[in-house]
């Protein structure tokens, strides 16, 4: 089973609604991360997608872990995708792999492994990319890497490999 990169981010989330964790000690969290904390995740939701509407990336990428989840709003792997998508062509990395798991899965979005193989390059995650690519035909191999270098080079991001 295969699981999202968005735990390790809902893991941050359930440190932060720890009673040694007071929100009035730490002032950087948002009214949304506060109300994730309280475990108040209809109004989280709300928050974080007024923030999210906004053009804030971590607010994209909260809320789209919350469709993913269901916490809050209706599980809903299509605007998970949506938010994903926003986040990830703003260059949020997290964003950008959650997206490829996406497209690999078929989930929110038609399955494409040219699309996740792409995505995780564009995210470095070159051991999902390499994975992913070994059922791959060389053709749509090739089209991975040239879409992942093509958004790269539009976005102002080497490659490094």
């Amino acid at each position: 089973m295969r699981t999202f990169l968005h735990r390790v981010t809902l893991s941050a989330l359930a440190l932060a609604s720890s009673p040694s964790f007071a929100a009035s000690d730490h002032p950087e969290l948002s009214a949304a991360d506060q109300a994730y904390s309280a475990e108040k995740f209809e109004l989280a939701a709300e928050l974080y997608r007024r923030d999210a509407e906004l053009g804030l990336v971590t607010a994209q990428v909260n809320l789209a872990i919350m469709h993913l989840e269901g916490l809050g709003v209706a599980q809903d792997y299509g605007q998970a995708f949506h938010w994903f998508e926003r986040a990830a062509q703003s260059g949020n990395k997290e964003a950008q792999q959650n997206l490829a798991q996406l497209y690999r899965d078929g989930h929110g979005v038609k399955q494409s492994d040219v699309q996740a193989a792409s995505w995780f390059r564009i995210a470095g995650a070159m051991s999902d990319a390499e994975d992913l690519e070994k059922r791959m035909n060389p053709e749509d191999t090739i089209e991975a890497k040239r879409r992942a270098e093509s958004w790269k080079r539009e976005h102002g991001k080497s490659s490094g490999h």
